[in-house]
């Protein structure tokens, strides 16, 4: 059922009991009034009608704000009796309900979506009472996939997204998320292959399937191209569009930064987004760039006491000549139970049970070495020793205190 056909099916329902012409707006409003709102206006910035079981059920006792609604309608009081007790029946029959726009965004993990109040339907009227609080209570909202089975929800969304920005569209787009189905089974039907019963089956999934998945495309580029942030970064990970990429990297507001780095159109873009992921507190995008030989993210691991980062940065700063600072890794090291001038130098059994173990003589056998030779740190001024060992415990209390280093 979809809104239209509600209303219109409400329309003649109301105007054969209570005798009287209806207006399709006004079926609208006394629905609204049911539900415990002012005006159909004050309704739709903060619900949705649906139906199905879906959201709250219509609660007993709401006539009398239906009756005042329709005597501010112009009907009489009496019409007005007639129409209250017709459209809480016609609702109540139809499983007519409603849910908060927060309660869909919370369940599709989106922010909220508040509606315009002056985007009224065809022959609706502009009422200026001002919103009431609604009478029912907030109840949990439904698992995202059982939006679906409302038809008079997912119509009334629809209807929403038509002209709106984009933050209708992303919550369609969550409704309807779903793999793309596999379209070999039924192409294969169209060249005449005889199917088997479970084949067929399967057909008959991906019709079901395809619909969902397209309805999913279309409004998910709709939200992006209405400047959805999320959505621009979803549209160009599951459509691999670098135009989409793009247009995300081009906007404001939040996003996860890790997944931007996981689709990067580039090599440049794909460190960027792991520096800024790495900034934001991400130690997977942080040890990533260290793997990579990022000196940024092998200083800041070796600032946490990370032993490995910390031999590589030492003989960088070696190598580099500043001796300061291989100094500083060394007392850093020190403070972390580690001599980084002392040999790690091992002899380890090559091939056999023993593989990977320290060398025994007593099994002999092919060996390999493994290790660090130990860092070998020309001398130092005192000043500059002093220097060193003030940051290495500034880095060392920072990282026990559980504070990022600065970047």
């Amino acid at each position: 059922m979809t809104l239209k056909e509600l209303a219109h099916s409400a329309q003649q329902h109301l105007q054969t009991l209570a005798c009287v012409p209806v207006k399709r707006s006004h079926v609208h409003e006394l629905l609204a009034a049911a539900f415990g709102y002012s005006s159909w206006a004050a309704f739709r910035s903060e619900s949705l009608l649906a139906d199905a079981r879906v959201g709250e059920a219509l609660l007993a006792g709401t006539s009398p704000q239906v009756i005042g609604r329709a005597v501010q309608l112009g009907y009489g009081q009496a019409a007005s009796v007639l129409l209250a007790d017709a459209v809480v029946a016609f609702a109540m029959a139809r499983q007519v309900s409603c849910i908060r726009w927060m309660d869909v965004g919370e369940a599709l993990a989106v922010a909220p979506v508040l509606v315009d109040e002056n985007r009224l339907d065809d022959e609706d009227e502009e009422w200026d009472d001002e919103d009431a609080a609604p009478r029912h209570a907030t109840i949990a909202a439904p698992h995202p996939h059982r939006f679906l089975s409302s038809p008079l929800l997912v119509d009334s969304l629809e209807q929403m997204a038509a002209g709106a920005a984009g933050d209708v569209h992303q919550l369609l787009a969550t409704m309807y998320r779903c793999k793309q189905p596999n379209s070999y089974l039924y192409e294969e039907s169209l060249k005449g292959r005889t199917l088997t019963r479970i084949e067929q089956g399967w057909v008959d999934e991906y019709l079901v399937a395809e619909p969902r998945f397209r309805k999913y495309e279309a409004h998910l580029k709709a939200a992006a191209l209405g400047g959805v942030r999320p959505a621009a970064v979803e549209y160009a990970a599951v459509f691999d569009s670098p135009e989409f990429f793009a247009l995300a990297e081009r906007m404001a507001g939040d996003v996860d930064a890790d997944r931007m780095a996981q689709i990067a159109a580039t090599p440049d873009s794909r460190v960027a987004w792991l520096r800024t992921a790495a900034e934001g507190g991400s130690e997977s995008a942080l040890l990533t760039l260290a793997r990579d030989g990022e000196v940024w993210a092998q200083e800041r691991l070796a600032e946490q006491g990370d032993i490995g980062a910390l031999r590589d940065v030492a003989d960088r700063a070696v190598e580099d000549g500043d001796l300061v600072k291989a100094w500083t890794w060394q007392h850093l090291a020190l403070l972390n139970g580690v001599d980084l001038t002392v040999s790690t130098m091992r002899a380890y059994h090559d091939g056999g049970p023993q593989h990977g173990e320290f060398y025994d003589s007593d099994f002999g056998g092919a060996m390999f070495a493994d290790g660090d030779e130990g860092l070998r740190l020309p001398p130092v001024e005192t000043a500059e020793d002093q220097r060193a060992r003030s940051l290495a415990r500034d880095f060392y209390n920072r990282a026990r205190q559980g504070f990022r280093p600065p970047t």
